[in-house]
């Protein structure tokens, strides 16, 4: 049996009791820097060589980012043969995919056209044309048939025609959401949930949910009928730093569904993130609701810094350089803006924008494109910028170049001009001491040395006050707060 690296001598007892529980249910609530990736992945092992059973050893986190970083840590403690099939390390979004296929295999739900295997995407953006609209067609399950209907939203944003979006169904393509609503109609019927509960026991026979408290109620459901059929289910997570609220996410509804459903609770309290007793304090202050004041700090005192929201970052200290334009990527405009700011954070950062990869979605590009047909053009605008050419011109110049290249997006490209955007990378250009800018949720799972962060006048209060865990702001303010190994500051 291969064995973990030498790292695990160097556990706490805490740490090995959560690591090698017996018990059937259980739930680790890790702090910061508390090793919980590192628990889980010894988890992960042991079960998976643990026993001759065959069934699956699997293990899930909701974004691809932390699901990579806890593959990666199995494969060099156990090695690469810990992942073999059908022994995974996925997404959330890709085991709720297989429960779905299943019972479209099992005959319990029926998809228009009759399909059983299905083309997930991540959005519909780059695969149907999208109108302003408050009506999306969604899913929805009438009598073992998945069927489509529309929901009148409060807000306008944009989304495929209910048309285009049938056609797509019927051709057995849909988006991740879809899954999702497919799956919470088959749920309200006994015979779904005997027959995933059937998949869980014949299939899978540990279970571990990293980052639990992001689960809305679909998940627990899905937890439940996992709990009843695997022979091991372990939640990890801090309802101290649940982000996912925008998805339905309730770290009180957890709470309350781990304390009834018999978990056995192991708690990882010492972290090993802080490097100065400055930083612990804090962070201990923090989890005891106690009033703190953060030191005062500039932008290039700090390895990052972090707010809110993107707006709040472009609206900063110009040596701060966003790694994004702004949450997501929907539009040609957006995406080619991050493409121009990915070529920035690239040469004065290392780093790559955030979400580089929407926008070669959204231009239905692949990323060795980018290095190639589109880099040139690229660099041009860049340097117009750098040299003060008006954004206008440099934008002009840009959708031009692009149109060459990609004649289908032309029209697009000059339907709006991001002036605004370029204008605010252009302010940055001539910066050599830039500091990169993250959001709460995107700087969660990380650390630097120190950390400056941009503090609203609400955030000010509550620091006075003392941080509370039920409130999303405040667990988006603790998330960015506890990142720093060395020190915290606010930014002035």
């Amino acid at each position: 049996m291969p064995k973990p690296g030498a790292g695990i001598k160097s556990l706490t007892p805490r740490q090995l009791m959560a690591s090698g529980s017996p018990h059937g249910r259980v739930y680790v609530e890790a702090a910061p820097g508390s090793g919980k990736t590192t628990v889980s992945a010894l988890r992960f092992g042991l079960h998976r060589f643990a026993t001759t059973d065959r069934r699956a050893v699997v293990a899930v986190s909701f974004t691809r980012s932390a699901t990579e970083e806890l593959r990666n840590r199995v494969i060099r403690h156990w090695g690469p043969s810990s992942v073999t099939w059908p022994h995974r390390i996925v997404t959330l979004d890709s085991l709720l995919c297989d429960l779905l296929f299943h019972l479209l295999q099992e005959g319990v739900l029926q998809w228009p056209g009759g399909h059983t295997d299905l083309e997930v995407l991540d959005t519909w953006r780059t695969a149907l044309p999208a109108k302003r609209g408050r009506i999306r067609p969604v899913l929805s399950v009438d009598s073992r048939q998945v069927v489509i209907r529309t929901v009148d939203e409060s807000q306008s944003s944009n989304h495929p025609s209910v048309t285009d979006f049938r056609k797509a169904i019927s051709e057995g393509r849909c988006t991740h959401d879809n899954v999702r609503e497919a799956l919470q109609g088959a749920l309200a019927t006994g015979e779904a949930r005997k027959a995933l509960t059937s998949y869980f026991e014949t299939t899978i026979r540990s279970l571990t949910v990293d980052e639990v408290f992001d689960a809305n109620d679909l998940d627990r459901d899905i937890f439940s009928l996992a709990a009843s059929g695997c022979r091991s289910l372990a939640l990890v997570g801090d309802p101290w730093q649940a982000l996912y609220q925008f998805r339905g996410a309730r770290p009180a509804a957890m709470t309350t569904y781990i304390s009834e459903n018999s978990f056995a609770t192991y708690r990882l309290d010492e972290s090993f993130r802080w490097g100065s007793d400055r930083q612990a304090s804090l962070t201990s202050k923090l989890r005891r609701r106690m009033p703190v004041q953060l030191p005062p700090g500039l932008a290039q005192d700090a390895d990052v810094v972090i707010a809110h929201k993107w707006q709040e970052l472009w609206g900063a200290d110009p040596h701060v350089l966003p790694l994004a334009i702004k949450p997501g990527v929907g539009q040609v405009q957006e995406a080619i803006c991050t493409l121009l700011l990915n070529e920035i954070t690239q040469h004065a950062l290392g780093l790559q924008a955030v979400f580089l990869h929407d926008a070669l979605t959204t231009l239905g590009l692949e990323k060795e494109e980018l290095a190639t047909t589109l880099h040139p053009c690229l660099q041009d605008a860049v340097s117009h910028l750098r040299d003060g050419a008006p954004s206008r011109q440099v934008w002009q110049c840009l959708s031009n170049g692009l149109a060459d290249l990609m004649p289908a997006l032309a029209a697009q490209c000059c339907a709006r001009k991001p002036l605004r955007a370029l204008t605010r990378l252009q302010l940055r250009l001539g910066d050599d001491q830039l500091v990169p800018g993250l959001t709460c949720h995107q700087s969660k799972g990380r650390e630097w040395d120190t950390v400056a962060i941009k503090l609203s006048t609400a955030d000010t209060s509550a620091l006075a006050r003392g941080l509370d865990p039920t409130e999303a702001d405040h667990r988006s303010l603790y998330v960015a707060l506890t990142r720093a190994r060395l020190n915290t500051l606010a930014l002035t």
